[in-house]
């Protein structure tokens, strides 16, 4: 399988990025709860934001975390080279035998 094969677009790659990135983000961003803190949260790096700030008196605002884009593009093109392999290995065990 040569470069150009490898990272075409396909229904199973299409399928398998999907499970993984919207999938176990999904999971990870909806099952967790911050209190007191603001955290981004994603796999692998985080890129969306979540938690609450506590109101300070003493006129210290808390540093702000917004969503992260490069994380999120870093995470797109991450999952897609997983889902890339997990192909790429299937096809080579199935041509195997």
């Amino acid at each position: 399988m040569n470069l150009k094969d490898f990272f075409k677009p396909t229904l199973g790659k299409v399928i398998i990025f999907l499970i993984l990135m919207v999938g176990l983000n999904y999971w990870i961003i909806s099952s967790t709860f911050v209190s007191d803190a603001r955290i981004l949260i994603g796999l692998p790096l985080g890129f969306f934001p979540i938690g609450s700030s506590m109101i300070f008196f003493d006129n210290i605002t808390p540093p702000t975390v917004t969503f992260s884009w490069i994380n999120l593009i870093l995470d797109i093109i991450f999952w897609y080279l997983i889902s890339c392999l997990i192909i790429g290995l299937y096809k080579k065990i199935i041509h195997k035998h």
